[in-house]
């Protein structure tokens, strides 16, 4: 009877040593199904060349998240640019497009596109009509312009602001999308540098001077 008891003991053991992970596995690959399938009716097959795929991919980059080339190929980068942007957006990061993600990326690249708009036009000296010649005549004209810039900005934006100051050398803090003490004294150390007027504010001059290390 005692040897019995020991059997089932043994027996059921074994059952748990080697029956619950194969049954977890199991049920890992049932739900990464399930994802696959919910991403598939999103945005179609991910087998090949997507045109959906390159889409993503452009908004990411947009977003300064690195999907790696715009392909249209949903490849190892892109899976983790897009754990990436879902963490960052509060989301479950598998790396699959949800309905979630995709509104999200959208939203992303609808405010990218309204940015683009609103962004201010800043023209180079030589680009000024002819009879405007002096630097104080050139400030009059970009005052108003500088005002727009100084205004808050939104928060990717604020991530370009941060990048750039870090491609350039004078921020080493985390890429947040908050313009806080630390990016402050970056953005005037940076101004300083570039000779200009170092007040902590990123108005035309000094995005233009940010945005050269941008398309680096």
């Amino acid at each position: 009877m005692i040897k019995f008891f020991v059997y089932i003991l043994i027996g059921s053991f074994v059952l748990i040593m080697f029956f619950t992970p194969a049954r977890n596995y199991m049920n890992s690959l049932f739900l990464r199904d399930k994802a696959q399938l919910k991403e598939e009716q999103i945005i179609g097959t991910v087998s090949g060349y997507s045109p959906r795929v390159e889409e993503i991919q452009k908004t990411l980059k947009d977003a300064h998240f690195d999907p790696g080339p715009a392909d249209g190929v949903m490849g190892s980068r892109t899976r983790k640019a897009i754990r990436e942007f879902q963490k960052e957006k509060g989301l479950w990061p598998n790396g699959k497009v949800d309905s979630k993600t995709w509104l999200e990326l959208n939203r992303d690249k609808e405010a990218l596109k309204k940015e683009a708009i609103a962004q201010p036009l800043v023209l180079p000296f030589e680009k000024y009509p002819q009879d405007v010649k002096s630097e104080e005549e050139i400030a009059r004209i970009r005052e108003p312009q500088e005002k727009v810039t100084k205004a808050k900005l939104p928060q990717d934006r604020k991530k370009q602001i941060q990048i750039a100051l870090q491609k350039a050398g004078f921020y080493k803090g985390k890429i947040d999308g908050k313009i806080g003490p630390q990016t402050k004294e970056a953005i005037k150390a940076f101004q300083k540098a570039k000779g200009l007027k170092t007040d902590g504010a990123v108005g035309a001059q000094t995005w233009a001077e940010l945005n050269k290390y941008l398309k680096e």
